[in-house]
């Protein structure tokens, strides 16, 4: 039987995906996977006392009677549309008119079995799905075919109903051609597993169509490892993604795992990291389990980023987080402005804030001035330059932090500007700005819960006032 020119449904729906690869040696954190699927779930198909079943059920069918040759008009009929139907190139309408007309009525059942077998072969090579489906199941119809002939249309038509989307009709077929089949081949078993997928999909019996889905999935994944034949990786895509319809997750990042380790590519490795992140978000897991969930997220993640992969500016945004959150802020700051440095990231505040924590967890106090100073810029309160203020006191830079102080007042927005007012006052004592200083602790003191505070920095300005006076006349 030959295949068909077109198939509408694609066979197992699976994500798009990166051809791009990644290393698994670079992520010995995860090097324990193994890439081994999990136990087939046996629901009672893939057994073997089911395959014992209906190899019985195939050895008990009725013999059927001989049949009766052809006579010489239907054979000469037949074998001029064959003549057109082998041409180079075929030609279908010529084949399809010498059969037409015939009254097939008279026909014997071999002459019958041949037409409705060659109209729906030249109905299906030109499209006509409907068409080729009505003359296989007048074929079906028939009694007297031999059981290879009718095991072959049945399952044709059973492919034919699944790509017109008569998931019912399909599912109903298939199972009336399956009862007899003991050892279905890997290409039939996906069939099966696509179809209840695909009912599940529809949203017809969800669960059970979906537990089915897997048992067939797993039964081609033995098969193929029983025959020495290469399992598919979207067999695993789509079992990671029915497992997750299902909110089993403990499965999911096992398939998510597992496609990483077989078939390392960007799109997987990201995958798994995200994975990671939302199995330590669950609740019931102990410090310990979460901390070596977000461990190998990181892992998983990095594994991109050091093949150089990532072509995104959120994706080194997402890196420099997770090294900050692993306490890794020189890594996070060094991500970061390669972004920068090759345009993927945008110079937001947001950017900016990020890039300038890093430098600042990193010690790299130098470093964060500037991107510090536009994210203050950029900012709708002044919370930011009084984070710069603090940079650079750090630097002992206390003229530029006594300004930064006073654009972080006027732009507002600061919990406790009282406080801010006495930071201020004291980078101003620093450079011996003593009217400024006072001006700034005398801010300070209307906040009454600052008042106190501020009232002994004024007399400490005065002192000090005197004693550098002092000094100073001394020295003159």
């Amino acid at each position: 039987m030959q295949d068909f020119k077109k198939i509408t449904k694609t066979l197992l729906v699976a994500t798009a995906i990166s051809g791009l690869m990644v290393a698994v040696a670079t992520v010995p954190e995860i090097a324990h996977i193994s890439g081994q699927v999990a136990v087939a779930q046996e629901l009672g198909l893939s057994s073997a006392q089911a395959a014992e079943q209906r190899a019985a059920a195939r050895a008990a069918r009725p013999k059927l009677r001989s049949t009766t040759g052809m006579t010489e008009r239907p054979a000469k009929v037949l074998g001029k549309a064959q003549e057109y139907m082998s041409a180079e190139p075929p030609r279908y309408a010529e084949a399809r008119e010498e059969l037409i007309d015939q009254r097939v009525d008279r026909w014997n059942s071999t002459e019958q079995a041949a037409y409705y077998q060659m109209m729906a072969a030249i109905a299906q090579a030109t499209d006509n799905l409907p068409e080729a489906l009505d003359n296989y199941k007048k074929l079906l119809a028939m009694d007297g075919i031999s059981y290879t002939l009718r095991d072959q249309i049945t399952y044709v038509v059973g492919q034919i109903e699944f790509s017109e989307e008569n998931y019912q009709a399909a599912v109903q077929i298939m199972y009336d051609w399956f009862q007899y089949q003991p050892t279905p081949s890997i290409s039939q078993i996906e069939f099966f597993a696509t179809l209840h997928y695909s009912l599940a999909q529809e949203e017809m019996d969800v669960e059970k169509n979906y537990r089915l889905a897997i048992e067939f999935l797993n039964w081609a994944v033995r098969k193929s490892k029983e025959e020495g034949k290469e399992d598919k990786e979207n067999w695993y895509q789509v079992l990671r993604g029915i497992h997750n319809n299902l909110d089993e997750m403990d499965k999911v990042l096992e398939y998510a795992e597992l496609l990483a380790a077989r078939w390392p590519k960007k799109d997987y490795w990201t995958q798994l990291s995200n994975i990671y992140a939302q199995v330590a978000a669950e609740d019931g897991l102990s410090e310990a389990e979460v901390a070596v969930l977000e461990k190998k997220q990181l892992s998983a993640f990095e594994a991109v980023k050091r093949q150089e992969l990532f072509d995104k500016g959120r994706e080194y945004e997402q890196m420099a987080q997770l090294y900050l959150y692993h306490d890794s802020p020189y890594q996070a700051s060094k991500t970061l402005a390669k972004s920068f440095d090759e345009g993927l990231s945008e110079s937001n505040r947001r950017n900016l804030e990020l890039l300038s924590t890093a430098y600042i967890n990193g010690k790299d106090m130098e470093e964060a001035v500037e991107p510090l100073s536009r994210a203050a810029e950029l900012s709708d309160d002044g919370n930011n330059y009084m984070r710069l203020a603090n940079v650079y006191l750090n630097l002992d830079k206390y003229q530029e932090a006594a300004d930064a102080i006073g654009k972080a007042l006027d732009k507002g927005g600061l919990s406790r500007p009282d406080q801010s007012n006495i930071l201020q006052g004291q980078a101003y004592l620093a450079l011996e700005q003593f009217d400024n200083a006072r001006s700034s602790f005398r801010e300070a003191a209307k906040d009454e819960r600052s008042s106190s505070v501020a009232r002994n920095f004024l007399r400490y300005v005065d002192a000090e006032e005197k004693r550098i006076n002092d000094i100073k006349e001394y020295l003159s």
